[in-house]
């Protein structure tokens, strides 16, 4: 039997990821605590007192106790470290001008600067990021720099990047996360250092950027090298691929790249980065001949990443690779220890120094987490791979498919909580390009150089990554069309990233019989943990969940029954360029894991309730379209039966007395329409369902109007009374009859409807009648989305924000 010798953790070798971990514990306990900036000062500064005591008392006297007291006061000084730099940087965010603009809300403002960026919204609408250098909103006038989003489609004149523009503007308030899975506009902008938006009106000035010292200049440069070097397919392609300027690219092609598994190329980050130092590293020896040989060749490794960057505008993932790559070829030029887990915890804590709002960035997590997972499993895996395999032509390419494996496997968990979905053809994709890449990328960016002196002899040299490029776009578009391709995907529990951990470490310390041992007792404490709150939830009684999206001047709620199916009630508006099926419902059902919708029951056929239907049906499967039956003479109307015809999805009518078997555990009862046309109103013939769960009652009420709602009360109304009501169209004073309400007796009422809205809904009337139930009344335009749960005796309400 294997003897499982006594082991112990060499910590000491690791004072870099110490040091990281507890910085990474100070950053996120001020995200909890929220302590002011002189609180932390005077935090930090007693800690750092308290430990110089201890230091010095320990100095002059021999003791057992004191030595580990110091370490811990060290330990609390990072953290306190961390704490205090974050409310630094929490209250420079947070700065005079920016407070006043976010108070100014509608009001006109001119500003000057330069165009840091320019892109195009996903409707093809131009805009840009204003590196904001004046201000003038009413009588105030300063100076304080910012970054400001401008919405510039309406100017009849745009500038380039780098310009210094003057412009006059409506400040418009940023979107807001209005519900559970909606992206975060608000909170992405402010990772980019954003808290401004400025719809433009007037380009007062504009002088074209002649600045050669500013970094900008030489993006903007490069940015038109390829452009002359690559077609329109592929210039978009290559600038995110070398400068990392996705801007130009279209939300399709972004999303091809995410499926195939090749997003990250596209992103400028270490492997970019590999490429540029790799030609250095072979340069080493070379100054290891030289007198200050190696500090030479570590200035010039700097200058050139210090160029790269720039030219890439100091991208953070850029900004980590090359951070990291310093620290590398310094172990590698000055004969240090070279310890890769080390210096990548010592990049760690210099990028999150400089900034410690990167923490919270999805791409700083995933580069460090990749690279942790790369060098942590993989040294495992390529010892068992034999060495006769390595050494073939063929040794490299598995190499990289085992790569890709390896990343996509440790990041499974963090991919599935932040994209909800999961590249199957990654693999492939990856032993096709990546290699291939260490030569177009370098060959590329030299092409670019002699384009800049000679078009001809440019045009040459890039020709076969031009080639590359678009064979690269062909497979990729036709990969994410692959139903195998990808898959969607969702986590059960946040606790499957604890039993992650532990299978990570196991692998990579399989090779230790003692931590192996030990590992292996964390995967199967944790995997009974994850079981056991799988059981849990199966033996409790089933849950109905009900949420009311925020779909701005419309309906959209969807059902969650005890026995997990899924009833969407409405699809919310349309627009030209927008509709909630794709903006809103269908992030929604992505990120929860529904691939299924067991009834899609649609009121009345006004696009405010059918905006999203089509995007829907191309998105997810749909069991079966319910509908009120009322004709309706609109193209969205008309186009969303034939989509369903051709998708052969049954569209079918509801009347009164109608009942839903969709889940045994509930009672669903359709109350009206009757099934005769009474007026030429779509909404006095809304489908109005009562769903029943035990003690718990909603009533969804479409856009009735009171003719509708006396013909309900004449026929059920006795067994109207319920506990959440829909109210009808949109608060206005068409619905909500008293009489109607008096049956109903609502515990809550819920308003669906936009916040400035051209119907002026909701009506006083209507509200005044809705005050008479005491009801609690919740409007998404204020609430954002809202989210009930019931057991079927109580009616809980759901915070998700």
């Amino acid at each position: 039997m294997e003897r499982r010798s006594e082991y112990r953790f060499p910590f000491s070798r690791y004072p870099a990821v110490r040091i990281a971990l507890l910085l990474i514990a100070g950053i996120l306990l001020y995200q909890y605590l929220e302590l002011s900036v002189y609180t932390n000062i005077i935090l930090f500064g007693s800690l750092t007192g308290i430990y110089l005591l201890t230091e010095w008392w320990n100095n002059r006297h021999i003791s057992i106790v004191w030595p580990n007291i110091a370490s811990l006061l060290f330990m609390l000084i990072i953290v306190g470290f961390g704490m205090f730099r974050t409310s630094i940087q929490a209250e420079s965010d947070d700065s005079e001008t920016i407070q006043l603009l976010q108070i100014s809300d509608w009001e006109e403002v001119q500003v000057s600067g330069n165009v840091q960026s320019m892109s195009r919204t996903s409707a093809g609408k131009i805009r840009w990021d204003l590196k904001v250098e004046e201000t003038k909103v009413g009588d105030v006038k300063t100076d304080q720099a910012y970054k400001s989003r401008i919405l510039a489609d309406e100017l009849n004149q745009q500038p380039t990047l780098g310009d210094e523009v003057e412009i006059t503007g409506i400040l418009i308030p940023i979107s807001e996360k209005r519900n559970p899975e909606d992206f975060d506009y608000k909170g992405y902008l402010k990772t980019q250092g954003i808290s401004v938006q400025i719809k433009a009106n007037t380009l007062l000035k504009v002088t074209s950027n002649t600045e050669v010292l500013e970094w900008i200049w030489w993006r903007e440069k490069a940015l038109d090298l390829v452009d002359k070097n690559f077609n329109e397919t592929t210039a978009p392609i290559a600038k995110a691929l070398l400068v990392g300027y996705k801007q130009d690219l279209s939300s399709e092609s972004k999303t091809a790249f995410a499926r195939a598994g090749l997003s990250h190329i596209m992103a400028v980050s270490g492997l970019h980065v590999g490429f540029i130092v790799a030609p250095f590293w072979i340069i080493i020896p070379y100054f290891w001949t030289k007198k200050y040989g190696s500090q030479i060749g570590l200035a010039l490794l700097i200058i050139l990443l210090i160029y790269y960057a720039g030219i890439t505008g100091f991208s953070p993932s850029v900004m980590r690779a090359s951070v990291m790559a310093v620290f590398l070829s310094y172990g590698k030029l000055f004969h240090r220890i070279n310890d890769s887990i080390n210096l990548t915890a010592a990049a760690a804590i210099v990028l999150l120094i400089v900034d410690p709002a990167q923490l919270f960035e999805i791409g700083f997590q995933l580069s460090f987490a990749a690279v942790l997972i790369i060098l942590l499993m993989l040294p495992v895996i390529q010892n068992k791979l034999p060495y006769w395999v390595r050494v073939r032509w063929y040794g490299k390419p598995l190499m990289v498919v085992i790569v890709s494996l390896v990343v996509q496997f440790g990041l499974y968990p963090l991919q599935v909580f932040y994209f909800g979905e999961i590249s199957l053809v990654s693999p492939l994709a990856n032993a096709l390009f990546v290699p291939l890449l260490g030569v177009v990328v370098p060959l590329s960016l030299i092409a670019l150089l002699a384009t800049s002196l000679t078009s001809t002899v440019g045009f040459i040299v890039n020709y076969p990554s031009l080639k590359f490029l678009s064979w690269m776009n062909d497979f990729v578009t036709s990969a994410s069309g692959w139903d195998w391709a990808w898959m969607n995907a969702s986590l059960d529990s946040g606790f499957i990233f604890v039993f992650w951990l532990f299978l990570i470490f196991a692998i990579s310390a399989w090779h230790i019989p003692a931590m192996r041992w030990k590992l292996s007792i964390g995967i199967m404490a944790s995997l009974c943990v994850l079981l056991s709150l799988n059981v849990i939830e199966k033996v409790q009684p089933g849950k109905l969940t009900v949420t009311y999206f925020d779909v701005g001047q419309g309906d959209a709620a969807l059902m969650k029954t005890p026995q997990g199916k899924h009833i969407l009630i409405d699809v919310g508006v349309w627009s030209p360029g927008y509709n909630s099926g794709n903006s809103v419902i269908l992030p929604h059902l992505k990120s929860k894991g529904i691939n299924k919708l067991d009834a899609v029951i649609l009121s009345h056929p006004h696009a405010d309730h059918i905006g999203g239907i089509i995007d829907l049906m191309e998105g997810v499967e749909v069991e079966v379209i319910y509908n009120s039956g009322y004709n309706y003479d609109s193209n969205l109307y008309k186009n969303y039966l034939r989509k369903a015809s051709e998708k052969a999805i049954p569209v079918q009518p509801l009347t009164a007395g109608d009942s839903l078997l969709i889940d045994p555990t509930m009672l669903m009862v359709v109350l009206g329409p009757d099934g005769k046309i009474h007026n030429s109103d779509p909404n006095e013939h809304s489908v109005v369902l009562h769903a029943i769960y035990g003690e718990s009652e909603f009533l969804f009420t479409g856009d009735a109007g009171e003719h509708q709602e006396q013909r309900i009360l004449q026929q059920y109304g006795n067994l109207l009374d319920t506990d959440v009501l829909k109210v009808g169209h949109h608060g206005s004073r068409t619905s909500s009859s008293l009489s109607f309400l008096q049956e109903v007796t609502p515990e809550l009422a819920i308003i669906s409807l936009a916040e400035s809205n051209r119907f002026r809904h909701p009506h006083r009337e209507a509200l005044n009648r809705l005050g008479q139930t005491e009801a609690d009344l919740l409007f998404t335009s204020r609430e954002k989305a809202i989210v009930l749960e019931s057991d079927g005796i109580k009616i809980n309400r759901v915070h998700w924000y």
